[in-house]
């Protein structure tokens, strides 16, 4: 069976557990899924080929708890841990990258490629959203081996502040809407990021948000394990 390992950066206990739910539903039987923390001081962050040996992909997944910027304050600890973060995973992304293993990231995951990639991660008061959103394939993106099955439109979940907003370099946009530029990117052929939520088919929304189904959205992970993942 295909062998997955999800990086998770959160740090509530509710969150953490909520994840790792939604990301076990979401893969299913598809594959066995293991999961690390960001937060872990103690892992082995500069030797990424141990950490990724028995896995034939990784996820690098959300987090509610730490921003880029998040309209905070630049010595506010929930930015300072953001790099934090991305300094310890660094290593393991250019070794995805590098040796073609598939990667997928997710929300805040797409945002720490994206920065690490000279891309822009910002509080984008046009970009930032919480709800269900529509987006559409780009002529790449209906050619793309994962995307290349969806209609030209579907909807997508979304609940995130900062947004990318310039191209990482050796990105391609295969999705893009309205309140969201960059929405889905392919770094190589195995390689993909969504600002949005895959692994629901909906949020527990804060508030009233418009609620609308999103069965293509919610089918990229077990596609990715499906045609992506070795």
């Amino acid at each position: 069976m295909k062998k997955i390992l999800v990086v998770q950066s959160r740090s509530s206990p509710e969150r953490i557990e909520g994840e790792r739910a939604n990301f076990g539903a979401a893969v299913g039987a598809y594959a066995a899924v293991e999961f690390l923390s960001a937060l872990d001081e103690k892992l082995a962050w500069s030797s990424p080929d141990e950490i990724l040996k028995d896995f034939g992909g990784v996820i690098f997944g959300g987090s509610s708890d730490f921003d880029f910027s998040g309209g905070r304050d630049e010595n506010d600890p929930a930015r300072i841990v953001s790099f934090i973060i991305l300094s310890r995973v660094r290593n393991m992304i250019s070794h995805a990258l590098r040796d073609g293993l598939p990667l997928l990231g997710v929300c805040f995951g797409h945002q720490i490629i994206a920065e690490m990639r000279r891309g822009e991660v910002r509080n984008d008061p046009e970009q930032g959203k919480v709800g269900s959103y529509e987006l559409a394939l780009t002529e790449e993106g209906k050619k793309d081996k994962l995307f290349g099955g969806f209609p030209q439109k579907f909807f997508a979940q979304y609940d995130h502040k900062d947004s990318v907003t310039k191209l990482p370099e050796g990105a391609t946009v295969l999705a893009s809407g309205d309140r969201c530029r960059f929405s889905a990117l392919r770094y190589h052929d195995a390689a993909y990021t969504v600002q949005f939520h895959p692994e629901v088919e909906k949020l527990r929304y804060r508030g009233e948000y418009d609620y609308r189904e999103s069965p293509y959205a919610s089918s990229v992970i077990s596609l990715w394990i499906e045609k992506i993942v070795r």
